[in-house]
């Protein structure tokens, strides 16, 4: 209980450091160029990510999708403030060893490969240096909440046969996690236009319950594309 109290506390403080520019989002995306603001713009940002498990010898990475929302607020000098809303982030490993089961007694399972599913809402404010209006790097924390946890068997059968078997394991993982994430980013239109993404995420606490006698930490590398939102310009 006092460790999901102090996670709570956390995901308070970094949303509250937030909350000015996450507000401004809203009204733009509510009522678009009837908000004007020009230190802030937004927009949509979806990815492909390829994630694995630390300490989970012989998986393999996992494809899956990242789709959410970013908001960037410039501040003094070349630094600007990012965050982004992840609605889906793709966490888990293909390919994880039957040693590392969790649910017991899985018909099948020693003809079968093993993926570790985890979907998770992710809040990223990211501190952004732009060494130009295009080129860009940022570092910061990840704050995760877990949604969806799965473990997806596909198995074999005879005569080329196959069945998938799906297992909820929500009682199994951890339903926090807090990364460090390293962004390299690119926007076309001397920043103005869509941006590309380069980030690789490292988790920093165990993906699994405490009752769970495994130990693994997420990571991922993601491709990203932002598409940005008009949101309008103060007027002179």
């Amino acid at each position: 209980m006092g460790k999901q109290v102090k996670c709570i506390l956390l995901l308070f403080f970094i949303t509250a450091h937030c909350l000015p520019a996450h507000s401004q989002a809203l009204l733009a995306i509510l009522f678009g160029k009837n908000i004007h603001n020009d230190n802030l713009s937004l927009g949509v940002h979806v990815g492909i990510e390829t994630s694995d498990l630390t300490n989970t010898p012989g998986s393999t990475l996992l494809p899956g999708l990242a789709i959410g929302a970013y908001t960037n607020v410039k501040l003094k000098g070349n630094w600007t403030l990012s965050n982004y809303f992840i609605f889906k982030s793709s966490r888990g490993a293909a390919n994880i060893p039957l040693d590392n089961q969790l649910i017991a007694d899985v018909p099948g399972a020693t003809d079968a490969k093993l993926k570790r599913k985890i979907t998770a809402f992710e809040l990223s404010p990211l501190m952004r240096y732009n060494v130009t209006p295009e080129l860009s790097f940022a570092a910061g924390p990840q704050l995760a909440v877990r949604t969806i946890s799965k473990d997806v068997y596909d198995i074999s059968l005879p005569n080329d046969g196959k069945e998938t078997i799906t297992y909820g394991t929500r009682g199994y993982t951890d339903w926090i996690d807090v990364d460090g994430a390293l962004d390299v980013q690119y926007a076309f239109y001397e920043g103005k236009g869509v941006r590309l993404n380069l980030r690789f995420s490292q988790g920093f606490v165990n993906v699994y319950d405490s009752k769970v006698p495994l130990n693994a930490k997420n990571q991922y590398f993601q491709l990203g594309v932002g598409i940005p939102i008009a949101i309008g310009s103060s007027k002179k």
